[in-house]
């Protein structure tokens, strides 16, 4: 008979997300990963399969609470200014949150990509290109609407924010203020004008 598992996953999920977010994939140990988790390596392996596994349902978490939370910004806004206002602000509040690593872990994780196998490279690539995908439907059904003007490339403008969204993290964890920051944000705003 099987045995049930007497660990909430979720919370685990969010347990690796933390030590990855922190160390990078190619510094997060498997010791690492029992400590944070509460798990012995082989219920890590069991539940979640090998490191690149992990990573990519760690991705997904990632995508399903701190991606979610941002895009629940941008939608809860009352136009597309604010909202990607809100958003932006969001991914500084998230950075300079004491709580968190700093920086954001799918950026991060893609400047050390040449560490990540197959698997977790595509988990990556995933969640940048959902981003863009986000912004971009947003952005065509405010100029639809009538929120910008028709001029403005709903593409290349995603590509633009999400750019320097991910621009924003890796200056932050350069040690670039938060007011410097959200500086930036004004300047992607005028984009929209």
């Amino acid at each position: 008979m099987a045995r049930t598992r007497q660990f909430d996953e979720r919370q685990a999920l969010q347990a690796a997300m933390l030590v990855f977010w922190e160390k990078g994939y190619d510094g997060t140990s498997i010791n690492d990963l029992e400590q944070a988790m509460g798990l012995n390596r082989t219920s890590i392996y069991n539940a979640f399969g090998n490191k690149g596994a992990l990573f990519e349902r760690v991705m997904t978490c990632y995508k399903e609470s701190v991606m979610a939370e941002l895009f629940a910004r941008l939608d809860s806004a009352p136009n597309i200014r604010e909202g990607i206002r809100r958003m932006l602000n969001g991914a500084l509040d998230i950075h300079f949150d004491e709580d968190n690593p700093g920086g954001c872990l799918v950026v991060l994780s893609v400047m050390e990509s040449g560490q990540h196998d197959d698997q977790s490279i595509s988990a990556m690539q995933q969640t940048m290109q959902e981003l863009k995908s986000v912004l971009q439907s947003r952005i065509s059904k405010a100029r639809k609407n009538g929120e910008l003007a028709n001029d403005i490339d709903p593409g290349a403008t995603a590509t633009t924010i999400a750019t320097t969204m991910a621009g924003m993290m890796v200056m932050g964890k350069a040690n670039m203020s938060k007011a410097s920051l959200k500086k930036t944000i004004n300047q992607i705003l005028g984009l929209l004008d």
